[in-house]
């Protein structure tokens, strides 16, 4: 049975990578490919998955093969000067170290302002504010080997964390956790979708500039909310389609991904990885029960070790009188041995699953679905939309409480449909919203 569910912007499991060596044999073959592949092929062959969010979260992850910079000067880099405290924000006149101070809990502001987002989180990508800079290379060096500017970047990401509900736990391995008013935040996150876009640029921005490890465990974070605790439903496409995807670290969103398909029901609708793959995750889960019935019976053998020591305390005679005494430690000898065994099942699986992903590189290529805004009222690819794939379990969970403003099904769906309408850049050509990241 051919594997529909096998994307072709999808190198999560191919022996490719992704980002760091972007200009290697393997990337320039990609990039021979997609030029000659039609646009109308995209849209018109029916699909599961959300081609032009996969393309587009590739494109990224490989450090935008087809795009060329433009040498300029240190001081004329726009992004690391605003975060040097040398250059104001535009059209909103603010520089860096005032606005860490000034807007740090001015949650109505931060939400009701769309301008900021760019000079907080730049990409090489433009954005709906046509005043900011796009980063180049040569400016992404640069901020890397400035601390000031780093420094201040890992702030505004604690600023729009805190926004959001969430605390940096470390700062050093980027681990968050739900912060003290998180119920309130999570509301306003389900009320206003365009969140969703901000924090897409959120993750690219710190894999671009040097804080990729603090990618996983923000995307961890948003898979529990939705998955597991079930707190934001509305925004489970978006994770599942884009935040994941934005991960760099290819080892990591292989685990992201296995967590995900493990958290998420029905297993028949999971799209995010081929079918082969979930195979093999359903054979790793199987390994692992197996290890864990296993470690149950190493806990029998030692109770009955134990009692076979305390026996020993009475008389001699009595000994003599209880015969499976003496057999006890054989058998416990045995089992012991026994789950020593069968304990490295799961390692070997695990290694296997790695083998076998990394042998499908022509079928495996990158996964991400339309946000939840990326499906164009005139888009043929299918949708599928998010009331298909909510769990039974959803009416029963922790859920975040609404006000009387929040969205009926009707006017959400309106606001993604408007959310996708083609948004003109500075130069006049048309750009679709998963690129602006913002409204």
């Amino acid at each position: 049975m051919e594997d529909d569910w096998v994307c072709e912007y999808d190198s999560t499991w191919d022996t490719e990578s992704d980002g760091d060596d972007s200009a290697g044999e393997n990337q320039s073959r990609r990039s021979s490919q997609d030029k000659n592949k039609s646009g109308w092929s995209l849209q018109w062959h029916p699909t599961p998955r959300n081609v032009r969010a996969a393309k587009d979260m590739q494109n990224y992850r490989r450090g935008y093969p087809n795009l060329t910079d433009e040498e300029c000067s240190e001081d004329k880099m726009n992004n690391l000067q605003f975060y040097l405290n040398k250059f104001p924000s535009a059209p909103d006149d603010i520089y860096i170290e005032s606005f860490l101070k000034e807007w740090k809990t001015d949650y109505k502001r931060l939400e009701r302002v769309h301008s900021y987002i760019q000079w907080l989180f730049p990409l090489r990508e433009p954005g709906v504010n046509y005043m900011a800079s796009e980063l180049t290379k040569k400016e992404i060096e640069a901020f890397k080997n400035n601390e000031d500017a780093k420094r201040r970047l890992v702030e505004s990401y604690e600023l729009m964390l805190g926004f959001y509900g969430i605390q940096l736990v470390d700062r050093k391995n980027g681990e968050v956790k739900r912060a003290d008013n998180w119920k309130e935040r999570f509301g306003n996150l389900e009320r206003n979708m365009h969140n969703n876009l901000r924090i897409t640029r959120i993750l690219k921005c710190l894999g671009e500039l040097g804080f990729k490890h603090y990618q996983a465990p923000l995307v961890r974070f948003f898979l529990e909310e939705t998955l597991v605790k079930k707190t934001l439903s509305s925004i489970k496409r978006s994770v599942l389609d884009y935040f994941l995807f934005a991960v760099k670290d290819k080892q990591k969103r292989q685990e992201l991904v296995r967590f995900a398909y493990q958290n998420f029901e029905p297993k028949d609708k999971f799209v995010w990885c081929p079918r082969k793959i979930q195979k093999q995750f359903r054979k790793l889960e199987k390994g692992r029960l197996d290890a864990i019935g296993n470690g149950d019976a190493k806990e029998d053998a030692f109770a009955r070790g134990k009692r076979k020591d305390e026996e020993e305390v009475v008389p001699q005679k009595e000994v003599e009188l209880t015969d499976d005494v003496t057999e006890a430690p054989k058998e416990t000898e045995k089992t012991t041995s026994k789950t020593m065994e069968n304990g490295n099942a799961e390692v070997e699986l695990e290694s296997e699953m790695i083998e076998n992903g990394n042998d499908s590189a022509a079928d495996d290529e990158d996964d991400e679905v339309d946000h939840r805004f990326s499906s164009n009222s005139d888009d043929p690819v299918p949708m599928i939309l998010d009331d298909s794939i909510q769990t039974d379990g959803d009416a029963d969970a922790e859920k975040i409480p609404r006000t009387r403003f929040s969205p009926t099904p009707d006017e959400t769906e309106e606001d993604e449909a408007m959310s996708q309408e083609s948004i003109p850049t500075r130069n006049g050509s048309l750009m679709s919203p998963d690129r602006a990241m913002d409204e």
